[in-house]
C-alpha cells in the first residue's frame, strides 16, 4: 500500500497558497500516481469537513477517519475506494 502525508499548515501569503488551492493541485497527481492512502494535515477553519469529503470523493478517495491535533488542526486519513 502506497500511502502520502500533505501537510497543509504553513502556507504563505496569496490566494494560490491557501490549502483549498493546494490540495487542489496535490490529489490529482496522488491519485493518478495511485497512491492508495493519503493523510492530511488542515486547519478546519481553511477547509470544512464535509467540503474536504466531497472533494476526496472526487478522486475515489473516502475519509476512513479524523483526528484532532492541536491548536485546531485536523489529520484525515482518506483510502481510496475500490
Amino acid at each position: 500500500m502506497r500511502s502520502e502525508e500533505v501537510d497543509l499548515r504553513y502556507a504563505s501569503v496569496g490566494c494560490t497558497s491557501h490549502p483549498i488551492v493546494r490540495l487542489s493541485n496535490i490529489i490529482p497527481s496522488l491519485a493518478s500516481e495511485g497512491v492508495d492512502e493519503v493523510k492530511i494535515i488542515f486547519k478546519e477553519d481553511d477547509i470544512p469537513r464535509e467540503a474536504l469529503k466531497y472533494f476526496l470523493l472526487k478522486y475515489n478517495y473516502s475519509i476512513e477517519s479524523f483526528e484532532e491535533l492541536d491548536r485546531g488542526f485536523l489529520r484525515v486519513i482518506a483510502r481510496r475506494i475500490s
